[in-house]
């Protein structure tokens, strides 16, 4: 008995995957707006009936994978988070994982566009901007608390205008398509020297650098 519910739960896995992987596909090729959901269907390979006991539409379809990708996401910053016992360190080897996982996992990358153009419709955009806001501003005080920032700078906004800074460098390295990690590496290096301490700056740009160099060419 057990074995028959783990083994449909398996199927009804795998048909949800396929449901997703499909989308991401359709979206990706002919973008969210030209693709309607008898496309998502035959593309997935499943019936009306798979499809509706997962999801109730498009847009839900479009909702799981923006969590999916957030979730993605907040694993680069788990995965950082092991790397140094430095808030600010593990922030900065995090936006540069971030960024190759945009640029190398297409769920990620889709689901980071419709986060973008979908915060209107649903509101699993609108949640994972929040989500990551929280997590820049809880690396950034403590950053704070382990004398990383400059004592006049408030860690709460320091934390919002390093993300808003990154938000930045991936919107616009999108829209004109020049190179995202050397755009990163650059606000990197006017972020540090505004709100790291003084004593710390010279670290942290040898860090950037350092980092930088395992994404792609450094920024000139």
């Amino acid at each position: 008995m057990a074995g028959d519910v783990v083994a449909r739960q398996a199927r009804a896995e795998m048909t949800r995957g396929k449901i997703i992987d499909a989308a991401v596909d359709l979206f990706e090729a002919v973008g969210y707006g030209d693709t309607d959901l008898t496309a998502i269907i035959k593309r997935a390979g499943v019936t009306k009936g798979a499809f509706y006991y997962h999801f109730e539409g498009k847009d839900q379809v479009a909702d799981a994978i923006i969590d999916e990708g957030k979730v993605r996401l907040q694993q680069a910053f788990v995965n950082a988070d092991r790397f140094s016992s430095s808030a600010l360190q593990c922030l900065v080897v995090a936006t540069f994982e971030v960024a190759r996982l945009m640029r190398t996992d297409r769920l990620v990358g889709i689901g980071n566009l419709l986060a973008q153009s979908l915060s209107q419709i649903g509101d699993a955009g609108t949640r994972a901007y929040v989500d990551f806001t929280a997590v820049f501003i809880d690396h950034a005080k403590s950053a704070a608390a382990q004398g990383d920032l400059r004592t006049d700078v408030v860690p709460e906004e320091a934390g919002e205008a390093i993300w808003v800074a990154v938000l930045g460098c991936h919107l616009l390295s999108d829209a004109i398509g020049d190179d995202l990690f050397a755009r990163l590496a650059r606000a990197w290096r006017v972020l540090i020297v505004g709100v790291v301490a003084e004593e710390s700056v010279t670290f942290f740009e040898d860090f950037l650098v350092r980092t930088a160099a395992q994404y792609g060419p450094a920024p000139g």
